[in-house]
């Protein structure tokens, strides 16, 4: 017993020293490294996304801002999206990434990671409020310009994540006349197909294309789609965000099977 005691404080003596070693914006960056740590399905437990969001929040106004920030947006999409489960709390994290990403933007406006996952953040806040009272409000057209401005930084970055979002709302928020008349389905499969010369693979890419094809009855090459989707396995490092586009794939390859 007393090796096996000996074993366990040293292995602890070693992690302390290593966390010590690190600092806040290191530490933050491993805990949201290991945000799908403890998982059930798609439930997440909070102790990982939470506490990288102590340290982020410790690192802002010093010399790593720019990278706490950058992280801190991811985090409170990732909380928003797969940790909290009430409405309410969602919509609460959506909002704060939203807010923060707002000034971060002005402030580092060539970082293209911070412009995309303040859009990530903004979009899912206007979700949140209804896409009717999103598009009446003028959210859509904000996320549209923010989208527009991230593919003018990078088309390529994050799998061609600009097109994907264009693509996505063209397709999904309404076409009000006086009000919104921008959206289009043929815009929304250019967009996506361009997302998708990015990054054939990408489950998300392949997921949201696939998703457009059966809004405009297209079903049969949904089906195809889909069912490529879902034999390609989740990354370990985006676990839970691949799991949850593989469970909507499944989900809607059954609806259009029946």
């Amino acid at each position: 017993m007393n090796f096996f005691r000996l074993i366990l404080i040293v292995e602890f003596l070693l992690s302390f020293a290593f966390c010590k070693a690190q600092t806040n914006i290191e530490r933050g960056i491993t805990f949201y490294e290991n945000r799908a740590e403890k998982h059930h399905e798609l439930k997440v437990d909070s102790t990982n996304i939470n506490t990288a969001i102590i340290f982020f929040h410790n690192e802002l106004k010093t010399e790593n801002d720019e990278k706490a920030i950058q992280y801190l947006l991811q985090c409170y999409y990732y909380k928003a999206a797969f940790v909290v489960r009430a409405k309410a709390e969602q919509q609460k994290n959506y909002y704060k990434g939203a807010l923060i990403g707002e000034q971060a933007i002005k402030v580092y406006p060539k970082n293209e990671a911070i412009l995309m996952w303040h859009i990530a953040n903004f979009s899912k806040y206007g979700e949140s409020l209804g896409v009717i009272n999103s598009a009446k409000n003028g959210l859509a057209d904000k996320v549209k310009f923010y989208t527009e401005k991230l593919i003018v930084l990078n088309p390529k970055f994050n799998d061609g994540a600009g097109y994907k979002i264009l693509g996505v709302i063209n397709y999904k928020v309404p076409h009000i006349p006086f009000v919104l008349t921008w959206p289009s389905k043929i815009k929304a499969e250019e967009y996506l197909k361009k997302a998708l010369a990015v990054n054939p693979k990408s489950i998300s890419n392949l997921y949201y294309y696939a998703e457009f094809l059966s809004e405009v009855k297209r079903e049969e090459e949904a089906k195809i789609i889909l069912k490529m989707v879902i034999e390609t396995p989740a990354r370990k490092s985006n676990l839970i965000e691949d799991m949850y586009d593989l469970s909507q794939a499944r989900k809607l390859l059954e609806k259009l099977e029946k």
